[in-house]
């Protein structure tokens, strides 16, 4: 199976972690994405302003979730959601994770357009 993205070399994400995020999204369960995109859009519509912990918060709503094999997936499904789909935008701010076991890993702040107040 051959890969294909395109690597940023602005420095902001090291080129080797770019990679991994790719192999990742590619090996990622198609009805993972499917549900994911849809957990996105949930956060998207609550939250101004959402991280991926909010996204894992609307997955773990659901009876039986769908698994992946890496959450790693979850930064490309972001940024391909926001590309095609458009329920948000990225911020420069990064927040750190409140998840048990995350160690308080840096995640991007995601701002909604399409907010309900």
């Amino acid at each position: 199976m051959t890969i294909q993205f395109q690597i940023d070399f602005s420095g902001r994400l090291p080129v080797e972690a770019q990679i991994g995020m790719a192999a990742a999204d590619a090996h990622a369960d198609p009805l993972w994405k499917r549900v994911v995109d849809g957990c996105i859009q949930s956060a998207a519509r609550k939250l101004e302003f959402f991280t991926v912990d909010d996204v894992l918060a609307e997955l773990e709503k659901l009876p039986n979730p769908p698994d992946t094999h890496n959450l790693v997936a979850l930064g490309p499904r972001m940024k391909e959601v926001s590309k095609t789909l458009g329920y948000m935008e990225a911020t420069e701010q990064v927040q750190r994770s409140k998840r048990p076991g995350k160690n308080g890993n840096l995640h991007r702040l995601w701002k909604s357009r399409i907010f309900e107040r």
